[in-house]
């Protein structure tokens, strides 16, 4: 009962339903799949015939590598069994059977790795997967995972998957309903990261992956279920957010985290996880071999929408918005605030044409504003409503502070996690574009706003003049620049606000 009543008070405390973070674990509690070496071992002897095959990759690599061992001897087998794919007469049917996708350049192992987690098996008369899917109904507002197999969507029926940083990154998540396959899924196998170059590629865009999906780690109880402390999937993770994050801001993940580690015993206690940034992440550890008092804390918070529900009411009602005439004022309830609605108390979702109320707005309306002053917005209504829902959409960030100099409340958690994050004009900018800025700067004499125009272009200069450093600015010319070159061109603005 401890346990229970203890995930039922954090929940509660958030006033959110919980993400859930899953590893491979739960796949193995539930369809047993194998261990990572076992899995690997298996390919290793199914393209050599070589029992030993394993131990010979394993011998090649060094244990502290940064990625991990099992990373680096995927790396050693993807190499010898597409070679074996294309050159070995036992393969013929497999290069017949994936044409088209070998064709396309993806990796033969990765497709036969993805052949291998596309079948789920489970236990029907399982109680705790029997109270699992009750979850899926009013219980839990999404999943996070790195496994690659269907297990949670066969169990999670209705929710909607996206897969691999790249989708998620561009996508516009509802957070409610979903599941993010942050490393790939055996229906995409190109997308599955195993190797240590998938690894090393996965950690250059962690960053922009962690800051699009912060306001998650911040908002709701997030449990991690089929993983260990020494994860270094989750370490590598969790150091990605501690350099995200403030210290003050990381005190916060201590009333949301719930990592549950399998083990004997039901035990709580407090875990900290410090990295070599000297910062640290507090977490509440549960100790336990039984999830069903977990799973029974989360079930008895109900929601009274069905997540999938307020996924989709979401999309449609930000798509009309996005695909109404601009001339037109769309009105509807902040969807921010639906938790913040009394019990009983009844409201209305309007969707319509209004002239006085609050209406969804485009980026470049923001852009507009902020250049000729033209929109009239209302501070409360962009920081209240616009700019929580703009900014899932806009992860590089959106001009903001023109609105929030007027605002006097609290500040929503995703416009807080802005502000932290862009508070220079370098943290703007990618890692491509920084590399661009030092060679485009080596090889421009005048670094002006002015030098830069006559360059490149008046066409083409806003392009280069995000290199400028934030004494070179002259704001006077720069605001003239981009009236004039909004003026001559009414389209500009799409596609480069997005």
């Amino acid at each position: 009962m401890e346990i229970k009543n203890k995930l039922k008070q954090i929940i509660h405390e958030t006033g959110h339903h919980p993400f859930l973070f899953v590893g491979a674990g739960f796949s193995r509690r539930y369809i047993r799949t194998e261990k990572w070496d076992e899995l690997l071992r298996h390919f290793c002897e199914e393209f050599s015939q070589d029992e030993f095959k394993y131990d010979a990759y394993a011998a090649r690599t060094d244990e502290k590598d940064y990625y991990g061992q099992q990373p680096q001897i995927a790396s050693f087998l993807e190499k010898d069994y597409n070679l074996a794919v294309f050159s070995d007469n036992r393969f013929i049917d497999f290069k017949q059977m994936h044409r088209k996708e070998i064709q396309a350049g993806i990796s033969p192992f990765k497709i036969a790795l993805a052949e291998r987690f596309k079948k789920v098996a489970y236990d029907r008369e399982d109680k705790e997967l029997d109270l699992l899917k009750k979850l899926s109904i009013r219980s839990i507002s999404g999943i996070i995972t790195t496994n690659y197999d269907f297990f949670l969507e066969s169990i999670f029926d209705g929710f909607q998957t996206f897969t691999g940083q790249d989708e998620l990154i561009f996508a516009n998540l509802a957070e409610s309903g979903e599941i993010y396959k942050i490393h790939g899924s055996a229906q995409k196998p190109e997308s599955i990261v195993i190797t240590a170059e998938d690894y090393q590629q996965f950690e250059k865009m962690a960053s922009y992956l962690i800051a699009k999906i912060l306001t998650i780690f911040l908002e709701y109880p997030i449990i991690f279920l089929g993983y260990s402390l020494q994860d270094r999937n989750i370490r590598n993770i969790l150091r990605t957010i501690s350099e995200c994050l403030p210290q003050n801001k990381l005190e916060l993940l201590k009333r949301r985290f719930v990592f549950v580690d399998y083990s004997e015993g039901n035990i709580i206690s407090e875990y900290t996880q410090t990295f070599e940034n000297g910062k640290s992440i507090a977490m509440t550890k549960v100790a336990t071999q039984d999830f069903m008092p977990i799973y029974e804390a989360i079930y008895e918070v109900k929601s009274k929408y069905n997540p999938r529900i307020i996924r989709e009411l979401r999309h449609d009602v930000y798509e009309l918005a996005n695909e109404t005439h601009p001339t037109e004022r769309i009105s509807a309830t902040g969807f921010e605030k639906l938790d913040k609605i009394e019990e009983g108390q009844l409201f209305i979702l309007g969707v319509g044409v209004q002239k006085y109320n609050g209406h969804l707005v485009k980026a470049e309306q923001i852009y507009e504003d902020i250049v000729f002053d033209n929109q009239f917005f209302n501070p409360v209504l962009v920081v209240e409503e616009y700019l929580p829902e703009l900014l899932k959409r806009n992860t590089g960030g959106l001009p903001m502070y023109k609105y929030i100099r007027y605002y006097s409340g609290e500040l929503f958690e995703r416009i807080k996690i802005n502000v932290l994050k862009f508070q220079t004009l370098d943290s703007f900018l990618n890692e491509q574009l920084r590399r661009s800025k030092r060679n485009y700067r080596q090889s421009q004499a005048n670094i002006t706003v002015a030098g830069i125009i006559q360059s490149e272009g008046k066409e083409e200069a806003y392009k280069k003049l995000i290199y400028l450093e934030a004494d070179e600015f002259d704001v006077v010319q720069m605001e003239r620049y981009l009236g004039e070159l909004m003026n001559s061109d009414q389209h500009i603005l799409k596609g480069n606000c997005a």
